[in-house]
């Protein structure tokens, strides 16, 4: 998925796994543990996993928005 703005992650608790492209591969992530931030430019192609608990702040400058680059991985249409 992308956003039009700017996007701001702080990792708070656990393990945030984070890649970069068009395509979900667990093996092309970095994990993010806390304290690490992450900051993506606009219509970055992203995506994240986790396998604990993990509590993260996002923020950014409006208007927001998430773009599924596959429109059927978009859980608001399941």
């Amino acid at each position: 998925h992308w956003h039009p703005g700017i996007e701001h992650v702080t990792v708070i608790f656990g393990t945030l796994n984070m890649g970069i492209g068009d395509v979900f591969d667990q093996s092309k992530t970095r994990a993010l543990t806390p304290g690490s931030v992450a900051i993506m430019q606009p219509k970055t192609h992203h995506f994240v996993w986790t396998s604990e608990e993990t509590i993260g702040q996002v923020h950014s400058i409006g208007p927001w928005s998430v773009t599924y680059v596959n429109p059927s991985d978009d859980p608001r249409k399941k």
